[in-house]
């Protein structure tokens, strides 16, 4: 099997792996469409990440974005947080022991001369991950040497002590991915990106008839965009370009379905600052 045939069955296989959440029904009305359970729920499933509705990437413009390959069969994204380490969800390194990771990348097929692949079999899971209902759910993974730091690699920007209050409710955010761009669709060879609007977890909990806890970050699309399977693990970040700021990783999302238009869920990144800084080795200011 060539290099090309082991990725696409790699990434194939993380479709139905990374996580989804199940549906309620909220009443016994057959077809209703009914809204899905949040995190925690005891009904509720693992959900997925992708991104729907999205835009191609040029080379670059996320310099920060890794490919994830675990056990050479399931797919996640991540984020470079240092020239070492790379952020992730919980979800995308817990039960695995290797991981490839790809930076400097726009495309999945064609090898560009900036790309760097490391395997590593170094991650730390956060203690207190639960696969269940995706508490938690963050990790990283130790890279085990520094990558070069250029035009097209380079790290995304971690909140500020400072910022830790920051719900950034209201704010339009960016999520990036090369997950399925629709529930029974295709894998794209160019990384893809979006726009979603943060939500304040009130929002999110009354949408989804459950409680969000402060460690999950709601954000919904204007016009249907939203993360789906294969993009778990990757940032949601504000500000522009060359000075992006990590605000998610994804996490879950609807049981409904990517393009069903309902907010989907991410770690809330200011949560974990202390836990990030001593896992990581890195001092957030």
């Amino acid at each position: 099997m060539n290099v090309l045939a082991i990725l696409l069955f790699a990434v194939a296989a993380a479709v139905q792996a990374l996580p989804q959440y199940a549906t309620l029904q909220r009443n016994l009305t057959p077809m209703v469409k009914t809204k899905p359970l949040v995190p925690g729920h005891p009904k509720a499933e693992k959900a997925a990440g992708r991104i729907v509705n999205g835009a191609p990437a040029s080379l670059g413009q996320f310099p920060y974005q890794a490919s994830v390959i675990m056990d050479y069969s399931y797919m996640c994204g991540g984020s470079l947080i240092s020239a070492s380490v790379v952020l992730t969800a919980g979800h995308c390194a817990s039960g695995f022991s290797t991981w490839e990771v790809r930076l400097g990348l726009n495309s999945l097929s064609i090898i560009e001369p900036s790309r760097v692949t490391i395997v590593t079999r170094s991650a730390t899971v956060h203690s207190e991950y639960n696969p269940n209902n995706l508490y938690n759910d963050i990790a990283v993974v130790f890279l085990g040497t520094n990558v070069p730091i250029n035009t097209y690699i380079g790290l995304v920007n971690l909140p500020s002590r400072s910022q830790a209050s920051n719900s950034f409710e209201g704010q339009t955010a960016t999520v990036s991915g090369w997950g399925l761009n629709t529930d029974n669709g295709v894998i794209p060879d160019t990384l893809q990106y979006t726009t979603l609007n943060v939500m304040s977890n009130t929002q999110c909990s009354e949408y989804f008839g459950g409680p969000i806890l402060d460690f999950t970050l709601c954000g919904v699309g204007s016009s249907g965009q939203s993360t789906c399977n294969g993009d778990s693990g990757g940032a949601l970040v504000v500000g522009s370009q060359g000075s992006y700021t990590q605000i998610g990783i994804v996490s879950w999302g609807s049981g409904n379905g990517c393009a069903s238009g309902d907010p989907a869920g991410f770690t809330r990144v200011t949560y974990f600052l202390d836990w990030i800084s001593s896992t990581a080795g890195i001092t957030i200011p």
